[in-house]
């Protein structure tokens, strides 16, 4: 076994490890606010979820491997295809041509990177609070044209972080539990974007919808306007993908927050 081999392995066993850590925590903790992860341990299982979706997805994009074309993203190449939630993030992303964005939550970079891929003139920023996953990134993307740094986003906001076009989280917030901090950490998403939050996120974890509106009620997001929509995994045949914006656009209407469930 050569040391590929081995160290998939490796990150195969984290990945286990942390679902079963996981399932007993639920069962077990004293604190119900507890959030899912230990932090410290979330690089290790972090990459071993990149490994296991390297198996049936491609993770990270070269030119011309998709092509967006009338509102559409579309694969190009005999290549392993993109995730289903990754695809459908990206394609909404590109619908609302943003001059700017800032992931939050940034991981590996892959998202960033396939982005700048695909529409190379936005300008990037992502964030993590995880100087291993920061480093991690580096790695991985060395010659990525972003502007990258470590923020806690359940911090008290600051004038300093980024203000862009439009804001995103795939499965972050959703496991943020503890006290109220993903109630800041969602503030802080719309006070860093002017014009959209894209959420991809375990709509179960919170009600995402109520939480945004009381935090909009409480004067914690700075627009005049809220909106919701939301839009269809064309794979999935349901509902996968929360956009909400001040701004009237033109997708389906979220009414009730039972649809994304």
């Amino acid at each position: 076994m050569n040391i590929h081999s081995l160290k998939s392995l490796k990150l195969t066993k984290e990945y286990f490890i942390q679902k079963v850590l996981k399932y007993f925590n639920r069962i077990f903790r004293r604190d119900a606010n507890m959030d899912d992860f230990d932090w410290q341990r979330y690089p290790e299982h972090y990459q071993a979820e990149l490994a296991d979706i390297k198996k049936s997805h491609t993770q990270v994009l070269t030119s011309g491997d998709y092509v967006f074309s009338e509102g559409a993203l579309s694969l190009q190449k005999d290549i392993l295809p993109l995730h289903s939630n990754a695809r459908l993030l990206y394609e909404t992303i590109l619908q609302l041509s943003p001059d700017s964005l800032l992931e939050v939550g940034c991981g590996g970079g892959d998202h960033l990177s396939n982005l700048s891929t695909l529409s190379p003139n936005i300008r990037l920023y992502g964030c993590d609070r995880s100087i291993e996953q920061l480093s991690f990134l580096h790695k991985r993307h060395p010659n990525l044209k972003a502007d990258i740094g470590q923020l806690d986003i359940t911090l008290p906001y600051s004038s300093q972080w980024p203000v862009v076009d439009l804001c995103f989280s795939h499965a972050v917030i959703m496991r943020i539990h503890t006290d109220d901090n993903h109630l800041v950490a969602l503030s802080n998403l719309f006070k860093t974007a002017k014009k959209y939050v894209v959420l991809m996120e375990n709509w179960r974890s919170h009600d995402f919808m109520e939480s945004i509106r009381n935090i909009f009620e409480k004067q914690m997001i700075p627009w005049d306007n809220l909106f919701f929509y939301y839009r269809i995994s064309p794979e999935l045949n349901k509902p996968h993908i929360m956009i909400v914006s001040p701004l009237k656009l033109n997708y389906e209407p979220l009414k009730k927050y039972d649809i994304l469930l």
